[in-house]
């Protein structure tokens, strides 16, 4: 969204990654409507190097939320990192 900065990725925890953006995405969906922020970093990566597989999509989260966006993804059965 313009306007908005994503926070410094320092501040942050990849909790899910993927090769394939969807799955990612689908989970950043999930834990949004469960209150809890998350952000998709590297979505256009792989594109812009040409192939799928050079660079992962990560979902990061806070980290105070950590152990709730994992459980929650876990309930999905989504891999934990």
């Amino acid at each position: 969204m313009p306007g908005i900065e994503p926070p410094d990725p320092s501040e942050l925890e990849e909790i899910f990654a993927s090769i394939d953006p969807t799955p990612v995405r689908m989970a950043h969906d999930y834990l949004n409507e469960a209150g809890i922020e998350s952000f998709v970093f590297d979505a256009g990566s792989s594109r812009l190097l040409g192939t799928t597989a050079a660079v992962p999509t990560r979902l990061m989260v806070h980290r105070d939320a950590v152990k709730d966006a994992r459980s929650r993804l876990d309930e999905l059965g989504f891999t934990e990192k």
